[in-house]
């Protein structure tokens, strides 16, 4: 027996309740994949960041995955006691770690690449492939034109200031 289909209602078609519920189907979609490996989604994502940017500092790593840094230390140490990732002396500042998969993170990595790539099309499959390709472009759009916004702990703290517009510089 299905579940038949609850339509969304008029009143919650707008952004934040949609991109909400949205999240939610990218993540229950995805941990399908990432269940069977006993990771999570977010340690999925550092697995593959890691891939695309090896010796990547901490710091940088959570800034590119927008997690806060405290999550990423969290996720790290869970992944390296794993032996999925291993910590060097950054070359550039001894008082940074350098990450990188080991070659065990590596094999997860390559095992898992088929599914993780049938995930995401999996979440576009409602769409036709031209669709998809717009919906991503509006996404990534909206995403880069509100970056000040997608940071970690958003909503929970404070917003950003905004710019000022005045110069601020002396005049003599």
């Amino acid at each position: 027996m299905t579940k038949a289909k609850i339509p969304v209602p008029e009143r919650h078609r707008v952004p934040a309740h949609l991109a909400r519920r949205f999240h939610q189907v990218c993540l229950g979609i995805t941990a399908e994949v990432t269940e069977r490996a006993g990771l999570t989604p977010v340690e999925w994502a550092v697995i593959a960041a890691l891939e695309e940017v090896p010796d990547i500092e901490q710091a940088a790593l959570a800034t590119r995955l927008g997690i806060d840094p405290v999550t990423a230390h969290h996720v790290v140490n869970r992944l390296a006691a794993a032996g999925y990732v291993e910590r060097r002396i950054s070359p550039t500042d001894r008082r940074a770690r350098a990450l990188r998969l080991t070659r065990r993170g590596q094999a997860l990595r390559d095992h898992l690449r088929a599914d993780g790539i049938a995930s995401q099309k999996r979440i576009l499959a409602p769409l036709t492939r031209q669709e998809a390709r717009t919906f991503l472009e509006l996404l990534r759009r909206l995403v880069e034109a509100h970056e000040p916004y997608a940071r970690p702990g958003n909503g929970r703290r404070r917003p950003p200031a905004p710019a000022t517009t005045t110069d601020q510089r002396r005049t003599p």
